[in-house]
């Protein structure tokens, strides 16, 4: 699985499933190849929709947090 963006060692991994009539699109974060655990917005962002880049930073900066703290 390719990765879409890169920040900090994070990785923004979207994957499509593909049905007949319509393409979802989920969202996963890696870092040094393992799944990270990410704030729910992250992963309730619209199926339709790829994330930005300005919106990964900010989740990657929100996990950060919660490491650091």
């Amino acid at each position: 699985m390719n990765s879409l963006y890169s920040y900090l060692g994070y990785e923004y991994r979207p994957w499509d499933d593909v049905e007949e009539d319509n393409i979802k699109t989920y969202h996963e974060c890696y870092k040094h190849g393992l799944r990270v655990s990410m704030p729910d917005a992250f992963y309730n962002h619209s199926p339709y929709t790829l994330i930005t880049f300005e919106e990964f930073v900010g989740y990657v900066q929100t996990v950060e947090v919660f490491i650091q703290g």
